[in-house]
Parts: C-alpha cells; sequence; structure tokens
C-alpha cells in the first residue's frame, strides 16, 4: 500500500512553472545563491566540475603562469638568457616564454641557459612551482578518475503497463558498464502537486514495488509499481497527463566491486515522460547457442497497447 511520507529533502512549496526536482543527469534541480567562496571548497568544485572546464582550467592555469615568469624574465632583460638568439620585442618575448615553459615542466632542452644570481633564482621559484602545480593536477586528475560513481542506463519513458490482472507503472534500468554490481536496492517515490488547505504544496507518497532489491544486477531490471486502490497513480488523471504536474523520483544503490564501494544513482520521470497504454518488447535476445544478448540500442522500444482506465 502506497503511504504519504514527509519531505524527501526537496521542499514541499509550489510554485506554477516549477522544473523538475531531478535532472535527467542524475543531479539535483537547485541551484544555490549567496554563498562566499572558500579556499577549503577548492578541492571539492575541482573534483565535481565537468571535464571539460576542468581541463581548459588546467590548462589556463600552466599558461597563464609561464606568461608571469616569461614577463619577469623579459623585466630582468633577455640578456640573462644565454642562447637567446635575440630580436624584437616580441621575439624576446617569445623566446622567453619558451623557456619558461621548459624550466615549469622541468623539460629544459638546453638551448637557452639562465645567466646570472636573480635570473637563476628565477628560475629555480619557476621550476618548483610546476613540480608542486603539476603534482596537484595529477592528483585532481586521479581524484577524478578514481571517483566512484555508477553509470546506469534508465528506459527513456516510464509506462502504464498491464500487469497481472491490472496495471503497473514500470521503468527499466540496466548497468552500461562491465564492472559487476551487486546488493542492488531502489527506492521510488512520487511527488504530486495537491491542494491542503486552500495552499498548493507538493505531496510525497512512497511507490511499493513488487521487486525492490535484487542480488545480481548483469543485465535488466524492471521496477515495477503494481498500481492497486491505494495507488497515488489514482488521484492522476492519466488520460490528461498534460494537465497533470507531477514527478516520479529514483535512488538506486548496490555495491561496485571495482571501487570496493556502494555507489548510487538518482533520476526521474515527469508527466511528459510517462507512457500510459505501453508495455516494453522483451529486454533480451538470444542465438542458436543459447547466449543472452541485451541490445541497449533497443532498450528504449515498447508497443501500445489499449488503455481504457485503470479499473477496466
Amino acid at each position: 500500500m502506497a503511504r504519504q511520507i514527509k519531505d524527501p529533502g526537496f521542499g514541499t512549496k509550489y510554485a506554477s512553472r516549477t522544473q523538475r526536482l531531478i535532472n535527467t543527469d542524475g543531479t539535483f534541480n537547485v541551484k544555490k545563491t549567496g554563498i562566499g567562496t572558500n579556499i577549503h571548497d577548492t578541492y571539492h568544485k575541482l573534483i565535481n566540475m565537468s571535464w571539460t572546464k576542468f581541463l581548459f582550467l588546467s590548462l589556463m592555469i600552466i599558461f597563464l603562469i609561464n606568461v608571469v615568469f616569461a614577463l619577469v624574465y623579459v623585466v630582468i632583460g633577455v640578456k640573462h638568457l644565454q642562447g637567446n638568439q635575440g630580436g624584437d620585442t616580441l621575439s624576446n618575448v617569445q623566446q622567453a616564454f619558451y623557456f619558461s615553459f621548459q624550466t615549469f615542466t622541468t623539460v629544459g632542452y638546453g638551448h637557452i641557459v639562465p645567466q646570472g644570481v636573480v635570473t637563476n633564482l628565477v628560475a629555480f621559484l619557476e621550476s618548483a612551482t610546476g613540480l608542486m602545480v603539476f603534482a596537484i593536477i595529477t592528483g585532481l586528475l586521479y581524484g577524478r578518475f578514481s571517483k566512484p560513481s555508477m553509470r546506469l542506463l534508465y528506459s527513456k519513458n516510464a509506462l502504464i503497463a498491464p500487469f497481472e490482472d491490472g496495471w503497473a507503472m514500470m521503468f527499466r534500468v540496466t548497468n552500461i558498464r562491465k564492472s559487476l554490481l551487486i546488493a542492488m536496492s531502489a527506492n521510488v517515490a512520487i511527488s504530486i502537486r495537491d491542494v491542503l488547505k486552500g495552499d498548493e504544496k507538493r505531496v510525497y507518497y512512497r511507490l511499493p514495488l513488487r521487486l525492490s532489491a535484487i542480488e545480481f544486477f548483469p543485465g535488466s531490471w524492471t521496477l515495477v509499481h503494481p498500481i492497486d486502490a491505494d495507488s497515488p497513480f489514482n488521484k492522476i488523471d492519466l488520460h490528461n497527463l498534460e494537465k497533470e504536474d507531477f514527478e516520479i523520483i529514483i535512488q538506486i544503490k548496490g555495491f561496485d566491486e571495482t571501487f570496493g564501494q556502494t555507489v548510487h544513482s538518482h533520476y526521474s520521470y515527469i508527466e511528459e515522460e510517462l507512457v500510459v497504454g505501453a508495455k516494453f518488447r522483451l529486454a533480451y535476445e538470444f542465438d542458436e547457442k543459447g547466449q543472452s544478448y541485451l541490445p541497449v540500442d533497443k532498450f528504449n522500444d515498447f508497443d501500445q497497447v489499449e488503455f481504457n482506465g485503470l479499473n477496466a
């Protein structure tokens, strides 16, 4: 029996045109403002930012540091860089930049050599800076690659499908990595717009599943919520979903043997992603030798069926 639950953490306030609570990439759709920057949060920001931003930021930091040191060498005087071919100002800046980058990366081709106490001191400081910067970037790269995560493919749609003698809401998931997931469990709830004492609010219900936990997850898992007399789907007009406002909230977790720890995944379906009167096609295919296959490119395929209502 579905039961109303307390706010799971998203709030009960409702406003028109509210966006979904959980994005399709599993992130929560909440933007926090008014928070100042704190150097203690730098690691978390660098670990969690996108790969594109991280690589761009890393290259820009390396580039800007070398520009600064190149200008220092120019200010000191390029005459203190033995091997510099000389020339106009732009050429001297280029030569100083190349020398700076070689020193920063500790490559040291030897074409240009620093002369004088000040120039050698700057070169020493730059090489030490380079070692620390690359150590930090290498550590961040390892942290990003080794960060425990779960990559599940959710069916594009949730369905209201025939089930036993009635109907059920169902969707399916599969692991798109080759890692072994075990001890899987799922929690599914639904957020529905409701009017309580004249005030519109979000009301949450837990959706009982026919199978909420499995020991092994080698292929596809179809999660089924049978729609009985107590199901919150009876509060929804399934014939006019465009007038409804609800969100099916999903949390799945399990133990990943690659990481050696528990990982989790989040997802949600909104009213426009719910297909009423449909059933999934078989997820598995078999060859003549009995080998089972799971064609992921057909994972979202379903067939329409006649739907006359939950009680039909």
